[in-house]
């Protein structure tokens, strides 16, 4: 898919991009957190992670998805900018690597360039679960 195609799909579409993904998730979390109340956080977080890999709009199979994200259902003390960046990490990057390193090629991308473009969304992710704390 060409850059100018890809880039009119998410000014249509946003929720196909990463902030939409990012979005998406919260809203998810939100729903998970008021249809059990009373369950433990950790419990949430991993209904987050399961809900994500049984999406039928998977990028991968659901076996390489469930090795991904193992170690972070295992992870008793994690948090949901955790999972959030895990999901995001995987959906973005690594599950699309050589479409993902291609891109970079193409615009001859620098290593701090990467780095700030993923700061950029740890930070959006950050801010969204700091909105959502603070109006729940």
């Amino acid at each position: 898919m060409s850059p100018f195609l890809k880039g009119l799909l998410l000014k249509i579409f946003p929720s196909f991009g990463p902030k939409g993904l990012i979005d998406t998730q919260i809203s998810v979390y939100k729903r998970l957190k008021k249809m059990s109340p009373y369950s433990a956080e950790n419990d949430i977080l991993n209904s987050l992670i399961m809900s994500r890999i049984n999406t039928p709009l998977s990028p991968s199979t659901k076996h390489e998805e469930r090795l991904h994200y193992d170690s972070i259902l295992q992870n008793t003390n994690k948090k949901l900018e955790d999972v959030i960046w895990a999901i995001f990490e995987y959906e973005n990057i690594l599950s699309r690597e050589a479409e993902f390193n291609l891109q970079l090629q193409k615009i001859n991308a620098q290593p701090v360039e990467i780095t700030q473009e993923y700061q950029k969304w740890e930070k959006y992710i950050m801010e969204c679960v700091e909105k959502l704390k603070k109006y729940s």
